[in-house]
């Protein structure tokens, strides 16, 4: 009989719990089930009485499963689990646990004190009687699982209902009335609090609280409990949790970037760029998840809006198009190929607050020039050489460019010679300007010898353009 009543305790129930263990910890687990039928037994108490310092209460679930998480310490030790239910005599079970050793194949028999030999739970009729004491306690409604922080206008609180039932599942009524605790188990640390922080149960067995939202955006979790001093232990409900949402947006925390400064968008249609904003609240937070930014640019297009995620982001793509832009601003030396990029959203007094950022549309095609564009080597000489890239429009290259030079075989080349351009917005030294030397290393022979030095430059596209323009001799020593 016993082996048949432990195929009903799920495998996955025992590998579940034996998962959740500390490294030193047992499982004590097992099955409770009425005597005459066979049928599980839902609600039951069981209580691990003895040794006193592994003392706990479980209530069995609606497959009549209960499970404890122990540590017995190094040595056996004497176990005494008592299981009660109304309905039903109490029994008593005792078993030896050793370290390291679990105990999950209990089945518990509980006999019906109803003459007739009822089957106990068997499909959910409701138990009649007057309630006994507090068992379990059960959220029964929450108002809202997010709420906002302080000063934003917005809901800032949710109430909790939690109803307190015996262990037939029966609502405390108004005889029986407990108190029951609310606390918050964790949170951002914002001053969040619960009001009340104690409730007696109505004659519902319902008890109300609040949580108030602080000046800090995170998660919350809070959880009620009821004291049952009668038998030493207390009765907890599972921890519920609430999301604290940042405020409206604050022009100090609201920044813009673009994915790449420069991108090869001039003369390419259909080119993305992602540009990206972070908008916070005036307390440093990110603003509430769902606030919308809308974006424009002077060039190409750029998709129109975005809502905030729960870090306060936005992402958007820029795609190369017409118009070209052809932005004078600052440091552009009026140059085309600059845009603008603006994000716009409103704060807590529904007033506009915008950022920009600009952004260059570079061309294909490069421009090269070099100077000096001869030289003439004596055997082991050498020479120094400046030049300059930009785009068809005077501007830095796409970054990703890639920049070589190259002087042929017997010629050393150091400097500038081998490199991926950076995320360049104005012309000059590293973005525009570079210096290469090269050097005889031709130990071998004394023949003079023509020589040209290439520069090319590669796009992100793949395009290439080579430079030439540099050539001349290495002597021949005497």
């Amino acid at each position: 009989m016993k082996n048949r009543l432990f195929l009903l305790f799920p495998l996955a129930m025992i590998l579940l719990i034996q998962a959740c263990g500390t490294d030193d910890s047992v499982i004590i687990a097992g099955q409770v089930i009425e005597a005459s039928s066979g049928n599980p037994v839902s609600n039951a108490i069981v209580e691990l009485t003895q040794p006193e310092n592994l003392r706990q209460t479980a209530t069995t679930d609606s497959a009549g499963n209960f499970s404890f998480d122990v540590d017995p310490g190094s040595e056996t030790v004497n176990v005494t689990l008592e299981i009660d239910k109304q309905g039903y005599q109490t029994q008593t079970t005792n078993f030896k646990l050793a370290p390291d050793t679990d105990v999950d194949d209990l089945v518990i028999e509980l006999q019906s004190t109803d003459s007739s030999g009822g089957d106990g739970d068997d499909g959910g009729d409701e138990v009649g009687g007057e309630p006994e004491g507090p068992a379990a306690i059960i959220l029964q409604s929450i108002s809202d699982q997010a709420i906002f922080i302080k000063e934003t206008g917005d809901n800032i609180s949710s109430a909790f209902t939690f109803q307190v039932v015996d262990s037939a599942g029966r609502a405390i009524n108004a005889e029986g009335a407990v108190d029951v605790n609310f606390e918050i188990l964790s949170g951002p640390g914002g001053d969040e609090e619960i009001i009340p922080k104690t409730a007696t149960t109505n004659s519902n067995g319902q008890a109300t609280t609040s949580l108030f939202s602080g000046n800090v955006a995170g998660p919350v979790k809070v959880q009620a409990s009821v004291e049952r001093e009668d038998l030493g232990v207390t009765i907890k409900s599972t921890p519920v949790l609430v999301a604290i949402h940042g405020g409206f947006p604050d022009p100090d925390h609201f920044s813009i970037s673009p994915e790449k400064f420069n991108f090869e968008a001039y003369d390419i249609n259909g080119v993305r760029n992602s540009v990206t904003v972070i908008v916070g609240d005036k307390f440093s937070n990110p603003v509430k998840p769902g606030t919308v930014v809308y974006f424009n640019s002077t060039g190409g297009i750029i998709q129109g809006s975005g809502q905030t995620d729960a870090d306060g982001t936005v992402t958007v793509d820029m795609i190369s198009g017409e118009p070209r832009p052809d932005d004078n601003i600052p440091g552009s030396g009026g140059r085309p190929g600059y845009s603008t990029v603006t994000a716009t959203t409103v704060d807590e007094n529904d007033n506009r607050i915008s950022k920009e950022i600009n952004v260059v549309f570079s061309t294909r095609s490069a421009q090269i020039s070099a100077t000096p564009t001869t030289f003439d080597l004596d055997p082991n000489g050498g020479e120094n050489f400046s030049y300059t890239v930009t785009d068809m429009n005077g501007n830095p290259m796409a970054a990703g460019t890639q920049i070589t030079v190259e002087a042929g075989e017997g010629m050393e080349v150091t400097g500038d010679v081998d490199f991926t351009l950076g995320n360049h917005l104005f012309p000059g030294p590293g973005a525009t300007e570079f210096n290469f030397s090269i050097r005889d290393t031709d130990d071998e022979t004394n023949d003079p010898a023509d020589l040209t030095i290439n520069i090319s430059v590669t796009t992100p596209s793949g395009n290439t353009t080579t430079y030439t323009e540099i050539s001349g001799t290495r002597r021949k020593s005497f």
